[in-house]
């Protein structure tokens, strides 16, 4: 919380480039949204029922969205305090799109803090975009509901082929199966039971495009022959280790892991099992005793020990 109350106090007094001070209006925190086991179902014309069927978990890592009024006429982005081109902010432009009808003709800014990796699999487009929608609702007076937000969130991930369930599964929050396709309101999730005291850790490696493999029909192929069968049997069976298992072997079937990947996954030792984040070059590691991590062949500089998240968006005290 120390480094989210530093962040506020600096974004209310942050210049743009044209020397006009905004003052922060309205900030929202979203989790990051991570998944290890996915099937596509983007065919449809009406973007609110495109989605994906899946699994996944939030957690206690997001992205900071603040919202702020400016003297300029325009909207500019920023990235970590660093002004972005529209062209760069794909999905947050989406959702200013989207909502223009509504607001009213006057310049303001988004700001970004991101804890996680971006275009990595941690969802940051999704935790943006669902931040955005919130900070520009209360910003301007609105007045949409929270699954109208939600909904603006999901069409301007589907349009920007950026993701297909991240948005529904921040919706739920914890750890859910999509049981489903669509956004919320559309598709249906159910929880995944925590019963078994398993821990969650992440490794980010690099960047991975998430539109490369929605666009391509080899990969799509292989990621719904890969997830249809492992879904419907973790539907039957909603637990935290057949989520576990199902995401592992779902890494393998669909392989759309790097050799730097599936070397880091396959040398792991048995206490711990470990998964390809979807989609990112990044992985899960999932293990019960702290002392397991020291097992890994992973340099311990890599590992990111999660928190399962249960309410993945709060507004951030003023």
């Amino acid at each position: 919380m120390l480094q989210l109350q530093i962040w506020l106090d600096i974004s209310k007094s942050i210049q743009n480039n044209e020397g006009i001070f905004v003052t922060q209006d309205i900030s929202y925190w979203v989790a990051a949204h991570l998944t290890g086991i996915f099937q596509i179902k983007d065919e449809y014309n009406d973007l609110l029922r495109c989605g994906s069927r899946g699994a996944g978990v939030s957690i206690n890592r997001g992205v900071i969205t603040t919202a702020s009024k400016s003297k300029n006429s325009s909207v500019k982005y920023f990235f970590n305090g660093i002004e972005t081109e529209r062209g760069k902010a794909l999905v947050s432009s989406k959702v200013v799109e989207i909502l223009i009808p509504r607001i009213k003709p006057t310049g303001f800014r988004l700001d970004y803090k991101f804890e996680i990796p971006v275009s990595s699999g941690y969802g940051a487009s999704a935790a943006g975009a669902v931040g955005t929608t919130y900070a520009i609702n209360d910003l301007f007076d609105l007045g949409l509901s929270d699954l109208e937000l939600f909904q603006v969130a999901h069409k301007a991930e589907v349009l920007t082929k950026s993701g297909l369930g991240d948005v529904i599964g921040l919706f739920q929050g914890g750890l859910e199966i999509r049981i489903k396709e669509g956004a919320p309101g559309i598709g249906k999730t159910i929880p995944i039971k925590n019963s078994d005291n398993w821990k969650i850790a992440t490794v980010h490696l690099g960047p991975l495009k998430t539109s490369t493999i929605l666009s391509n029909p080899q990969k799509r192929e292989a990621v719904n022959v890969a997830g249809e069968k492992l879904i419907l049997n973790l539907i039957s069976n909603p637990t935290i280790e057949n989520f576990i298992v199902s995401s592992a072997d779902f890494t393998e079937k669909a392989n759309l892991w790097s050799s730097r990947l599936k070397k880091y996954i396959k040398s792991l030792p048995k206490n711990i099992i470990g998964a390809q984040i979807m989609l990112g070059e990044s992985l899960f590691l999932f293990y019960q005793q702290e002392s397991d991590l020291k097992l890994s062949n992973i340099p311990h500089n890599l590992i990111n020990k999660e928190t399962i998240c249960q309410q993945p968006i709060l507004k951030c005290e003023q």
